[in-house]
């Protein structure tokens, strides 16, 4: 199992930030991988289970993945956890934390947004090699989702 930590501030009030982490489907729209996602269920009180399919390129191979999993949104903490329900992976769990902080420059609201993620493929076979491989596949497609969340909250 691997753990992925990423972190960025991003110039935008915290409510705006927390609200566009919660348009999951809107993920689609600006990340490149994700071709879709579905909003299976939302109990209207911070559970919400979403369906997510997209593509991996490892070189010059590219494979179809979807996973679907439940995310808990905690608005008083500005927190979300989520847990992998089904899909290609093994293990998907992680936690959002959202935290108001001062702005850059001229920007007077800010907020700090870390993401952790815990996976595994479940694959056995895979050596170190396309392990790391794999690893940092998955830093970067988190990076990517913090950039375009910050995209996101802009609109």
């Amino acid at each position: 199992m691997t753990e992925i930590r990423v972190n960025r501030r991003i110039n935008r009030p915290l409510a705006a930030v927390f609200a566009a982490a919660q348009q999951a489907e809107r993920f689609a729209d600006v990340l490149p991988d994700v071709e879709k996602v579905t909003v299976l269920e939302n109990d209207g009180a911070g559970t919400v289970v979403t369906k997510w399919d997209g593509t991996v390129s490892l070189g010059p191979l590219t494979r179809r993945i979807s996973w679907t999993e439940r995310d808990v949104w905690d608005s008083a903490s500005h927190t979300c956890t989520f847990k992998l329900i089904d899909g290609d992976m093994k293990k998907f769990d992680g936690t959002w934390t959202f935290i108001e902080a001062g702005g850059d420059g001229d920007v007077q609201e800010a907020t700090d947004v870390e993401l952790v993620v815990e996976f595994e493929l479940g694959v056995p076979l895979l050596g170190p090699m396309v392990n790391k491989i794999v690893d940092q596949l998955m830093q970067r497609n988190c990076e990517d989702l913090l950039e375009a969340l910050e995209k996101l909250s802009a609109s």
